[in-house]
């Protein structure tokens, strides 16, 4: 399937507010930022990585990039597509640009059904596929994720978790899409087993030609298959760069406290010291750099100037005070 120059996923400026309800007897409102004016694009072909803790943003980023969540501000566009604004034809053209894997593996197949069936749910939906197109449609699927046709139909409880994930990632081939949005797609699963998925990932990537927007909170997992990585902290971009720069010359504190969690094989490493404090709430998001209460260089302006995102070398851009 040849691939345009048009970039399969770009966000613009994109953000998303949620309220906030607490108290019993005397209720109060307060607004929460999940996603703060991100700006992003995935070129054909490319593996962009997402990195950051959990609750900075990550996977309402991932629904709304998907379509699955209308954005409070910005635009989502998807091959050109701008999700929100078209009629329901614009719509249905959605499922064949763009597809999601789902961090649990489980909760994301519907028990009832034969994973065969869950398989080709959007092949139907799509129409224009023969009972027997379908079905021969899912065991080639299924034989590309390294399963046997007969398992179409076996139910979810009859698989281990990274064979439920092979299934979730058939699904996400079905319409041979060029963007798949994987949230957290390992995370629930076993070492070793993490290990097989993502090569199952890089290897239809480089089969297909797709374009990932791979999002976990574990920098190791997001250097084996990224091209570029982004690190999202309370729902912003603060460092942005090609992977090999990030891993090798990070810019940003958060960027490099969070490389220093990274577990290493060598006990005699003096590692740098690890990210300070409680991550705040994104329903109280501090005043000037938002990291700054947490930063071991932290400086007086800190706490009054809002850093902009810079681009500090060829490609490479942080959101630091320090680098202006």
């Amino acid at each position: 399937m040849a691939r345009s120059d048009v970039p399969v996923l770009e966000l613009a400026g994109l953000s998303r507010s949620f309220v906030s309800r607490e108290g019993v007897f005397r209720r109060r409102e307060r607004i929460v930022r999940a996603v703060d004016g991100v700006d992003l694009a995935v070129a054909p072909g490319e593996t962009v990585g997402l990195v950051g803790e959990s609750g900075c943003g990550k996977s309402t980023l991932a629904r709304m990039a998907i379509g699955l969540l209308p954005p409070s501000a910005g635009t989502v566009r998807l091959g050109g597509l701008d999700p929100w604004d078209g009629g329901a034809a614009e719509r249905k053209r959605l499922p064949r640009l763009a597809q999601m894997i789902f961090q649990d593996p489980y909760s994301s197949l519907n028990p009832r059904l034969p994973v065969g069936w869950t398989v080709a749910e959007g092949l139907r939906a799509a129409g224009g596929f023969s009972a027997g197109q379908r079905r021969e449609r899912v065991a080639e699927l299924l034989a590309q994720v390294g399963l046997a046709p007969e398992h179409a139909r076996r139910f979810p409880h009859q698989f281990s978790g990274g064979q439920r994930q092979r299934v979730a990632i058939a699904r996400a081939l079905a319409l041979s899409p060029e963007l798949i949005v994987c949230d957290e797609p390992v995370s629930a699963l076993d070492v070793s087993v993490q290990a097989q998925v993502i090569n199952l990932l890089a290897d239809l990537k480089a089969r297909h030609g797709l374009a990932y927007l791979f999002i976990s909170h574990d920098l190791a997992v997001v250097g084996h298959l990224s091209d570029r990585v982004a690190v999202m902290y309370l729902g912003r971009i603060v460092e942005l760069a090609p992977a090999a720069a990030l891993y090798a010359r990070a810019a940003h504190p958060y960027t490099r406290a969070l490389l220093a969690a990274v577990p290493g094989l060598d006990p005699g490493r003096r590692r740098p010291a690890g990210l300070a404090g409680e991550t705040p709430s994104p329903a109280a998001v501090p005043t000037g750099c938002a990291f700054h209460p947490r930063c071991d260089q932290v400086q007086p302006r800190c706490a009054e100037q809002s850093p902009a995102l810079t681009e500090i070398a060829p490609g490479h851009f942080a959101r630091c005070l320090r680098l202006t």
